[in-house]
């Protein structure tokens, strides 16, 4: 009888973004990770005249991983400076770095090693005086490929 390994399933309690020139910055929430490649259809004759339809690879999209976390100034400035090097076009504001998940107990069951990751995009929720809601920032880190640390 041998025995057989179970995949536990991730349940994360918080995610820890870490970056050699951004230090560490912990969000409540990841959005998704997304990486694409789009089907491009090809159309032919072979040799007998015939029309072949085939799927080739098309268009690749680099992966990109979004995550929220509430409004502070340690973390919002972090993210902005980071967020304007790549605006500006400054090529340190890519860099290799890692997206940890942690679950409630501590442990981290995943982490994402992010190669020439950026901030491409930042969004600032919506304020309004008097209201207790919490405001928040969402980010935007594209990178040109992930790869998986269980």
């Amino acid at each position: 009888m041998t025995a057989t390994t179970q995949s536990q399933v991730v349940s994360a309690a918080r995610f820890y973004l870490a970056f050699t020139n951004l230090g560490t910055i912990a969000f409540s929430e990841l959005g998704g990770i997304s990486s694409k490649v789009a089907a491009q259809e090809y159309i032919y004759n072979d040799d007998k005249g015939n029309t072949i339809h085939t799927k080739q690879f098309g268009k690749t999209e680099p992966p990109v991983i979004q995550l929220k976390r509430g409004l502070d100034a340690a973390g919002n400035s972090k993210l902005m400076a980071w967020h304007a090097m790549a605006r500006f076009g400054n090529p340190q504001a890519r860099g290799d770095g890692t997206l940890t998940v942690m679950d409630a107990s501590g442990e981290a069951p995943i982490t994402y090693v992010l190669h020439n990751a950026w901030c491409s995009e930042i969004l600032i929720s919506g304020l309004k005086a008097g209201d207790s809601a919490v405001a928040t920032i969402e980010c935007k880190i594209t990178c040109e490929s992930i790869e998986v640390k269980p």
